[in-house]
């Protein structure tokens, strides 16, 4: 069978996921005035052709974050919305090294897409015309009859935001909740204390009741509430209690340790524990 670097999948009439190497999952909203994807992947391709085929709308190319898988892509896109926090983030991953090691670990991990990701993909860049849109807290997004709410939840970077629909009740949670692991090794430079991961959270937990459907950007989907307490629980007393069991971790990105807690797969370093902790971490 054909591959296909990326591939769509209709969830309803107006809500795609469109998957990047079976990896990275971008979100296409169909409205009744405009269209939204949430997320770009990589961008090892340009993906528009395929909206083009659910959609001929105009499309607005909103960010959970700026990290590369998520923010890469926006190099297709002249507009872009994004939390202030990230887009300095976005702009910073975006060299011929960052690239570079997102090819290689692309097709190392899957060897087919060595024919379909261009030669080229690490010298490519967002184009200093690309213009920016800031999105804080509590802003909205219309796209007609379709209204999200901007949630910034700060932690797993510290422009993250989510995305949350009421009347539909969904949530687009970027990487801060997902079944796939998440990242919280690195420097607090890059990722916000645990601290505000926490709040984050709890704050996310008051408005999303158990009928929503959680939308990661990674894995499987949709999740449910679950994944969000469980989340809760374990910054808030069972990482302590139980992250002397853990193991290594070893990325391209660094080196931390793996916390398996319930639905909870948590890439973490002694560094961001002892910070919460206040103290030492032994093991």
């Amino acid at each position: 069978m054909e591959k296909s670097l990326n591939v769509v999948e209709k969830i309803s009439d107006q809500l795609y996921v469109i998957t990047e190497t079976e990896s990275v999952h971008c979100y296409l909203v169909i409205g009744s005035d405009k269209a939204m994807l949430f997320d770009i992947g990589y961008g090892y391709e340009n993906i528009m052709p395929l909206v083009r085929t659910i959609t001929d709308l105009p499309v607005m190319l909103v960010l959970s974050h700026g990290d590369p898988d998520h923010g890469l892509g926006s190099k297709w896109f002249d507009e872009v919305w994004i939390h202030p926090l990230d887009w300095g983030k976005l702009l910073w991953n975006d060299t011929t090294e960052m690239r570079k090691k997102a090819m290689d670990y692309r097709v190392n991990k899957m060897p087919w897409t060595k024919e379909l990701i261009p030669e080229e993909f690490p010298e490519w860049r967002i184009s200093s015309k690309t213009k920016p849109h800031f999105l804080c807290h509590g802003d909205k997004i219309s796209l007609g009859d379709i209204e999200f709410t901007v949630l910034h939840t700060p932690g797993h970077s510290y422009g993250h935001i989510m995305l949350l629909e009421e009347e539909k009740k969904w949530l687009f949670s970027g990487d801060q909740i997902s079944a796939h692991n998440i990242w919280h090794f690195q420097g607090n430079d890059v990722q916000a204390p645990f601290q505000s991961t926490l709040h984050s959270l709890k704050e996310l937990a008051l408005k999303v009741t158990e009928d929503y459907k959680i939308y990661p950007a990674h894995d499987i989907i949709p999740i449910q509430k679950n994944y969000l307490t469980d989340l809760i629980d374990c910054f808030e007393w069972e990482l302590q209690e139980n992250y002397k069991k853990d193991a290594p971790f070893h990325s391209f990105a660094g080196d931390g340790y793996q916390h398996f807690y319930q639905t909870v797969n948590l890439i973490y370093s002694d560094e961001r524990l002892g910070e919460f902790l206040e103290r030492k971490i032994e093991r």
